[in-house]
């Protein structure tokens, strides 16, 4: 799976887990779209499973899970949100694209 892939499938993953998990702990979703980058309306679309239908590995989910409640008490914001994020994302790879990566930024980080 090319980079590309990992952009359109596997980072809408991430941010419907953080979502879903988001919402459970009562954030806002106004607050939640501003802690991932995205729109009150995609984050609608995330939660209402419109978006980010790719399946992630156990292990990127609990990843996303911890870092939902990082999200949600406050110990995580900006930066820390997208470093962890790309952490889930080396996650999801290593369980997904493996060594056929075609991206040697990728193959790099993973």
């Amino acid at each position: 799976m090319p980079c590309s892939e990992v952009h359109w499938k596997i980072l809408p993953a991430i941010c419907r887990e953080l979502s879903v998990r988001l919402e459970k702990e009562k954030v806002p979703r106004s607050s939640i779209a501003k802690a991932l980058g995205t729109t009150p309306a995609a984050i609608s679309q995330y939660i209402a499973g419109k978006r980010g239908g790719e399946k992630l590995c156990p292990g990127a989910v609990e990843a996303c899970r911890r870092l939902a409640r990082k999200i949600a008490s406050g110990h995580a914001s900006g930066r820390q949100i997208q470093a962890e994020t790309a952490k889930i994302v080396a996650i999801a790879k290593k369980s997904r694209l493996g060594k056929d990566d075609p991206c040697l930024i990728c193959m790099g980080s993973a």
